[in-house]
């Protein structure tokens, strides 16, 4: 991002930041939205832990609510993540603990990046993990692995998430499923190992994430033969805490590409283009610069910048997901005629 930028870039931009705010992007607003969205948090999960003590649900708001990126022109519905802590997933199978359901997250060379089978694993009576073979459902490994393809009858499933409509008083919410795993992927370490040249993500950040661990959800690759036994990785918790430390002219950096993709794209790809690419886009942009870029004068720059990079990703049909580069999240949905619209 060494390219000179236009003379009325500070001007234009200043009269954007200034028009964010007055429309309700404050950092004020901002917090308030993190607040609610904390407070949210903590009455559901006291809720549950009142009403089913011995299996409880945990959830989690993610999305534009979760990370406060919604607002005027921006409505969505709540993103909800929702695990049991009975289920476990482990990376190898020292992980596995009695009294709980155990699933390894096995790969094969038909997975692709970013994606895992939830094989169960039976505890013998000596307390051995065993991998379960044979038994229905089964994979083309012969293991016995989870079915994501499972109907629900609160409301209609889009990917991963079960829509759940909403009333006058509550937003619609899109709820997820998932198992999670309290260690990364080895396809995941990468991330931690990455040269960081401008100190973001901080190392108590970095930390945090490998605390954070990650979840596998009810949704396979879309060019996968076997879609339906597949699960998708989802750093949610990590992306969110990370959205949420951006400087302020990089949340209205992120909140202006949403509203490019809204007005100008959307139209044209559907949702084979969403904000999860902005998203991403914005972590890989805020990793790659320095904190001094992101200043109320320079929106405009970082802007511009932003689509570029997107419409080169486009263009080569290879966008790098921020947690485990070597997946392609244009590949399940940006391709053949759509990319070149």
């Amino acid at each position: 991002m060494t390219q000179q930028a236009p003379e009325y870039y500070p001007y234009v931009s200043k009269h954007l930041y200034n028009i964010l705010d007055n429309v309700g992007y404050t950092c004020e607003d901002r917090d308030r939205k993190i607040r609610n969205a904390t407070d949210y948090e903590m009455f559901w999960n006291m809720e549950m832990a009142l009403e089913v003590p011995a299996t409880r649900f945990y959830i989690y708001m993610l999305g534009s609510r979760g990370e406060s990126s919604t607002g005027p022109g921006l409505e969505s519905d709540t993103d909800i993540l929702l695990h049991r802590d009975h289920f476990i997933g482990v990376t190898d199978l020292t992980d596995c603990q009695i009294h709980m359901i155990n699933l390894l997250m096995a790969k094969d060379n038909s997975t692709h990046p970013g994606y895992v089978k939830l094989q169960l694993i039976r505890i013998s009576p000596d307390y051995t993990p065993i991998p379960i073979y044979g038994v229905v459902p089964i994979d083309s490994s012969n293991r016995s692995v989870m079915v994501n393809t499972r109907p629900h009858k609160f409301g209609p499933i889009s990917g991963p998430a079960i829509h759940v409509p909403g009333s006058n008083k509550m937003h619609s919410t899109d709820n997820v499923y998932s198992v999670r795993c309290k260690r990364w992927p080895q396809e995941g370490y990468e991330w931690f190992q990455r040269r960081r040249l401008y100190g973001w993500p901080t190392p108590k950040q970095i930390q945090n994430a490998w605390e954070y661990g990650c979840f596998a959800t009810p949704v396979g690759h879309s060019h996968s033969s076997e879609q339906h036994l597949e699960s998708r990785l989802s750093f949610s918790i990590a992306e969110r805490e990370l959205v949420r430390s951006f400087e302020d002219a990089a949340m209205k950096v992120y909140i202006m590409l949403k509203m490019v993709k809204k007005t100008f794209i959307e139209h044209v790809v559907g949702d084979a283009f969403s904000s999860y690419h902005c998203k991403v886009c914005m972590l890989w942009m805020r990793e790659q610069t320095p904190r001094e870029l992101w200043r109320t004068e320079n929106i405009l720059y970082c802007l511009m910048h932003c689509i570029s990079q997107l419409y080169e990703w486009a263009t080569t049909g290879y966008c790098p997901d921020y947690f485990i580069v070597t997946n392609n999240i244009y590949d399940r949905k940006i391709i053949g005629s759509v990319r070149f619209n």
